[in-house]
């Protein structure tokens, strides 16, 4: 039987890009870094190695030291990862991280993810970080929502328009990066029209210039080229997307 060994005391760990509770304990003379319900099912590892090796400097006796450790930049916010065996995760890149009610569409989106048979991963802008300025804020959001990406198998995006006639920046800025990382990319649309198509009104025949005087690019898609390729878009929204991801995975429908 294997020897346990708790520490009562909540720590702080720096993993995946957000600073999380942990509580060590030692399984088979080793100590490893456990996620809460501290079970054991759910470990702290090196992303790279997949091992225990320089956990303990990324832990903390609080969550202020962990955060000041981000922000100062004295190590890699995203070096470790949890390890576990669960559904392949999707992140759920979007601007629903904008509306008033972001965390129930959030824990809306999740449980539609688990429907398909995969685990959602909602991005972070919501999680509490009112003892800091609002740069500072800003920066362990985007460590929070870069260390998500990276746990993801698969990131699916909200590209319809926002604000204007292109898919939100942010989102398309996380699917550069999961394209970097080697992600599998889905996107949904509720217009599958082209861009020529979807713009036409403020087209010029004669010029064929947009009411901006630059031409609009005309490859027959529905998005820029460089978001169209690269990803599997499906016209419908998220239920739509997630069939057609399920169909890819499991072989379903």
């Amino acid at each position: 039987m294997e020897e346990q060994v708790f520490v009562q005391s909540e720590q702080y760990i720096v993993i995946a890009g957000v600073v999380a509770r942990c509580r060590d304990r030692i399984l088979g003379g080793q100590k490893f870094y456990l996620q809460y319900p501290y079970d054991g099912s759910v470990r702290a590892v090196n992303r790279e190695s997949g091992g225990t090796a320089n956990i303990e400097s990324y832990v903390f006796g609080s969550k202020e030291a962990a955060q000041q450790a981000v922000l100062g930049q004295t190590l890699n916010p995203c070096a470790l990862t949890w390890q576990a065996f669960g559904l392949p995760a999707i992140y759920l890149a979007g601007f629903h991280v904008f509306r008033h009610d972001a965390v129930e569409e959030g824990r809306r989106m999740r449980e539609s993810c688990r429907r398909y048979g995969f685990e959602g991963l909602f991005p972070l802008d919501k999680e509490d970080y009112d003892n800091l300025g609002q740069r500072d804020t800003a920066a362990m959001i985007f460590h929070a929502n870069d260390g998500l990406i990276r746990e993801a198998d698969i990131v699916m995006a909200n590209l319809n328009p926002f604000r204007g006639a292109e898919p939100d920046s942010g989102t398309v800025f996380e699917c550069g990066l999961g394209y970097a990382l080697g992600k599998k990319l889905y996107g949904y649309l509720s217009d599958g029209r082209t861009m020529n198509e979807r713009l036409e009104e403020a087209i010029d025949p004669h010029t064929k210039l947009y009411s901006d005087g630059m031409h609009v690019e005309d490859f027959n898609l529905p998005l820029n080229l460089m978001l169209a390729v690269p990803m599997d878009i499906v016209i419908g929204g998220l239920e739509e997307c997630l069939i057609r991801a399920q169909k890819d995975y499991y072989g379903a429908g």
